[in-house]
């Protein structure tokens, strides 16, 4: 038996590691396009306007700009060194740091006018060079393409605005450049650009001016800026998707895997047939009762661990997000991880274990309502909004949470769906109660009786039946807290919670909490812009990315 439940848990090992290492890799590739991406654009942007006025410089322009744009290089080779080693692509991206730090032989030589127009083009396109290409900056057109453009801008403001213009290798660099970036388009702009440089290559008819140079070059800068951006962008897009569902995916294999396989070891144990006996003798050492418990709270604690990981995975893909449907798509795997860390922190501290989400400070009562509210399915349809101020201890915060959940969840699986379900919450003699009302059928006398029993027993019950009902008498236990159940008054069933004087006090603590946030949904609504204002207690999330009736999603 030992083996068997060994081998169950190191295939459900070689499933979750997997899963959750990989959709670790999908979120930190997209995140690379994102965070690592944008600095190596500005580093990159920066290089090429600090080498278009250092080519100026050599031909008599200002030392200003020229310090100014050293200064924006400098402050993004920072920005970037600061990125490198925390994200994908790492390597690459030190190459291109290592390359911004050789830049101060190249900028002395410039100062002293010791060097030509052709070799700091070759030093600056050097370091450009190691940026284009990686994320956010695209290898081939139009990432390459700007590029060209850029070096031939540098070099064709300076040159054309000396005395004695463009060499004849110079001539041939810009008939290279304008190759490389391609000037087919029928575009007005790119036409405007191309008879330029043919007036320039060629020499022909009147000399070209800086300023006419630089009017046919801006259009078409401006557009190759305008498509590389977008490339960028739709990389990112285009990477969104893939990481939603490998963070799902993760969170299925992890959460309600571990849930399956402590299902299977728990009922294979309980209900392990007996084998008949040919003669009395002692049992093998195998058959000997074996205390899994150990076992099962260490399988706990990593499924905790991993679904942690998880939820900071989304938290990032969250606050990265602005498109609608892809955020309300997020939101979604958002609820369900947070459902399956319910019922892992539930194991956990059902097995013995400690809470691994704690809060030092008490926290608003209403908080954790709310908070409980948002860990059900259908939380849209619980309402929050009668609830006297009050503050409960931080050490009770977790499992009070968790209690509340399950009558919270019990009263919507069990009441017609149009209907709400109302949690609130009031003072009374010696403590707090709060109050989780239904509209539903109710229950009858023998049931009552038996919920009653079931959370007033030591052991769960027999056959997995009311299981919800005994966490809830654990948890209350474990706090001196009473739960009642009755009839409402109009039918349904109303469950009270009565909270000791020593778990609350009055009024509720100013200042932003000390712990994790209990309410994800809230954070859910704040991201869209869709924070109700704060007398409105109700856990709705907006309608983002929620599915329709006809299975579509909503714009």
């Amino acid at each position: 038996m030992r083996r068997a439940g060994l081998l169950i848990v190191a295939l459900w090992l070689a499933a979750a590691v997997p899963a959750v290492l990989g959709a670790a890799d999908r979120v930190r590739e997209r995140a690379t396009d994102d965070r690592l991406g944008r600095a190596v654009d500005t580093a990159v942007v920066a290089a090429q306007d600090e080498r278009r006025l250092s080519v100026a410089f050599l031909a008599g322009g200002d030392a200003a700009g020229l310090g100014a744009a050293r200064e924006r290089t400098d402050r993004a080779r920072e920005a970037l060194r600061t990125l490198t080693g925390r994200w994908v692509y790492t390597a690459s991206a030190a190459a291109l740091v290592s390359a911004f730090d050789g830049l101060g032989p190249v900028r002395s030589q410039v100062d002293g006018r010791a060097i030509g127009r052709s070799a700091v083009l070759s030093a600056y396109g050097a370091i450009i060079a190691a940026g284009v290409g990686l994320p956010w900056l695209p290898a081939g057109p139009p990432g390459r393409a700007r590029e060209a453009l850029s070096e031939e801008d540098a070099l064709l403001r300076a040159a054309l605005s000396t005395s004695s213009g463009l060499t004849d290798a110079e001539r041939v660099r810009v008939g290279e450049l304008a190759g490389e970036r391609g000037t087919g388009s029928p575009a007005a702009s790119e036409q405007w650009l191309a008879a330029v440089e043919a007036r320039v290559i060629l020499g022909k008819d009147t000399r070209v001016s800086p300023a006419e140079w630089a009017a046919a070059a801006a259009p078409v800068n401006a557009g190759l800026r305008a498509a590389e951006t977008r490339a960028a962008h739709d990389a990112v897009t285009r990477a969104t998707p893939g990481a939603i569902r490998a963070t799902v995916y993760a969170g299925l294999i992890a959460g309600v895997g571990l849930v399956a396989v402590i299902g299977v070891l728990v009922l294979a144990r309980r209900f392990r047939p007996g084998l008949p006996s040919r003669r009395a003798e002692p049992p093998a050492r195998d058959d000997a009762p074996v205390d899994l418990q150990p076992l099962l709270l260490d399988l706990h604690r990593r499924s905790q661990r991993l679904l942690h990981r998880l939820l900071r995975l989304l938290d990032g893909l969250e606050r990265r997000e602005s498109d609608e449907e892809k955020l309300g798509r997020l939101f979604r795997a958002d609820h369900l991880a947070t459902r399956v860390r319910r019922n892992v922190e539930k194991a956990v501290t059902l097995a013995g274990g400690p809470s691994a989400r704690q809060w030092r400070r008490p926290v608003p009562v209403g908080e954790v309502v709310r908070g409980a509210a948002a860990e059900v399915e259908d939380y849209v349809r619980v309402s929050t909004a009668q609830i006297e101020p009050a503050a409960l201890v931080g050490d009770a915060v977790l499992e009070i949470t968790h209690l509340l959940a399950e009558l919270i969840d019990n009263a919507v699986a069990f009441s017609p769906a149009e209907t709400r379900v109302r949690a609130g919450g009031h003072w009374t003699d010696g403590g707090y109660t709060v109050t989780v009302a239904d509209a539903g059928p109710g229950m009858s006398d023998l049931d009552l009786d038996q919920a009653r029993q079931v959370m007033s027993a030591a052991g769960p019950p027999e056959g997995g039946m009311w299981l919800g009902f005994y966490a809830v008498g654990r948890f209350a236990a474990r706090w001196g807290a009473e739960v009642g159940l009755r009839r409402g008054p109009a039918g349904g069933l109303v469950a009270e919670v009565r909270l000791p004087a020593g778990l609350v006090s009055r009024p509720a603590p100013d200042g932003p909490p000390d712990g994790p946030p209990i309410n994800r949904v809230e954070r859910m609504r704040a991201r869209v812009g869709k924070m109700s204002d704060l007398a409105d207690t109700s856990v709705d999330l907006s309608n983002v990315g929620s599915p329709r009736p006809d299975g579509t999603e909503a714009q």
